[in-house]
């Protein structure tokens, strides 16, 4: 009797979940805007759009098309009326390049295509329900946000997701390369200096890597240091569609006009800084007793994934205390997803408390990208992703923390078995 081969069907996973169902709402986007046009199509899934089409990008390439003839782009000029350039210097070397306004389009168009394929190589491999929640995160409002401003956070996302593909700290070209990306990322946008959150994963390449960006930093702040201030006076502030620990005590204030009520101006007060300090406080706590008890929760892993966490939730942690931020910076919160995933499917009896730490986030993480975009920003709702945003901002801080002491016993204890003079006569340390 002839035996018929078993049909194999072919493996789906997250990468093909991700992929098939960003498809999919591209086709979807595309036959909408046929119908309907650019901006009843982005209201449509969550998204305020902005004109001209990917506004953020024309913010960068008309004032360095504006620069290259002469106009000063930290100012309202002539040329651009709109805005003032809120970015580094080194984007204006564009206009020197003939690139201008007319550009705009295919470097969205390219940028997006970057982070997506990024976000893909990070994400693969990883069971379907994996990709599900992924593909939740990749498709909020937050992130298409960012898709429809073609904003520079996407290439940011870019160089920094990269990084933590390519870095090894067993092999030093690797660990040279990925430094050089997060560098030219630094350069770029400044906030990546926050990926020194990888020392928490501390040995003397972590201190190294931390210890070179932080240098690579100091001195182009010090060369650009002009710009800085200008930068920050010419970044708007806004508590709508927006994170950090200023926003909502903005939003309370705009809460109150509605009302007819004047504002408190808690905003611009010691009131944030010291929930933010309290908060920061209350995290170390948490870390110090966990650490105490021999807590072995959330410990993050060697690699990609843990590298990939270390360096969005530093730069979540890092962009958070500066006060508010506009929702698509909430991409970076995507590398943290795998590790996150990871956690939450843990199935040691000890390890419960790793478990729910995990699902918290994850759940939190899904509530501030697809709230924070909600286009009615103007009632209470507002309040929601934000207490989303503290739980994260202290679940994150917490978890950093609690590694970094985790891994400063074994680095010390590594330390003295190498180096014996580190220990005494008697048997203690120094």
């Amino acid at each position: 009797m002839e035996i018929k081969p078993t049909r194999r069907w072919p493996y789906i996973g997250s990468g093909s979940v991700i992929v098939s169902a960003t498809f999919i709402a591209l086709c979807l986007l595309l036959y909408l805007g046929h119908l309907t046009g650019w901006n009843p199509t982005w209201r449509t899934v969550g998204v305020t759009p902005l004109e001209p089409h990917f506004f953020d990008m024309h913010a960068v390439t008309d004032h360095a098309e504006c620069a290259s003839k002469g106009f000063n782009a930290y100012i309202l000029n002539a040329c651009d009326p709109r805005t003032p350039f809120n970015y580094p210097p080194v984007w204006l070397w564009l206009g020197g390049l003939g690139i201008g306004g007319a550009d705009s389009n295919w470097l969205s168009i390219l940028m997006t295509g970057a982070a997506f394929a990024v976000m893909v190589a990070l994400l693969k491999g990883r069971p379907i329900s994996d990709g599900a929640v992924s593909t939740m995160a990749i498709l909020s409002p937050s992130v298409l946000m960012g898709v429809e401003r073609g904003n520079v956070d996407l290439f940011i996302f870019a160089l920094v997701g990269g990084a933590a593909i390519i870095l090894n700290e067993q092999k030093t070209s690797r660990t040279l390369l990925a430094g050089g990306l997060i560098g030219l990322a630094v350069v770029l946008k400044l906030y990546p200096l926050f990926c020194i959150a990888l020392v928490a994963r501390l040995n003397w390449r972590t201190l190294a890597f931390a210890a070179a960006l932080i240098l690579v930093s100091l001195v182009y702040f010090g060369t650009i240091s002009d710009y800085i201030l200008i930068i920050r006076q010419n970044t708007p502030t806004s508590f709508m569609l927006s994170y950090g620990f200023k926003v909502p005590f903005l939003g309370l204030d705009h809460l109150r006009a509605e009302a007819g009520l004047s504002p408190l101006g808690l905003a611009d007060t010691w009131l944030p800084t010291s929930l933010t300090i309290v908060t920061v406080i209350f995290a170390i706590t948490t870390a110090l007793i966990g650490f105490r008890r021999g807590s072995s929760d959330c410990t993050v892993a060697d690699g990609v994934v843990g590298t990939a966490f270390l360096f969005g939730a530093g730069i979540y942690c890092g962009t958070f205390m500066l006060g508010t931020n506009f929702i698509y910076r909430l991409m970076f919160l995507l590398l943290c997803l795998p590790q996150l995933q990871d956690w939450a499917i843990t199935n040691f009896a000890n390890d419960n408390r790793t478990v729910t730490i995990a699902r918290v986030l994850l759940v939190a993480i899904l509530l501030a990208s697809w709230l924070g975009g909600n286009s009615n920003g103007h009632s209470t709702f507002i309040f929601v992703p934000q207490l989303a945003n503290w739980l994260i901002f202290f679940g994150l801080i917490t978890i950093l923390l609690l590694n970094f002491l985790q891994r400063a016993v074994g680095f010390i204890k590594r330390q003295q078995r190498t180096c014996p003079e580190l220990v005494t006569r008697g048997g203690g340390s120094v």
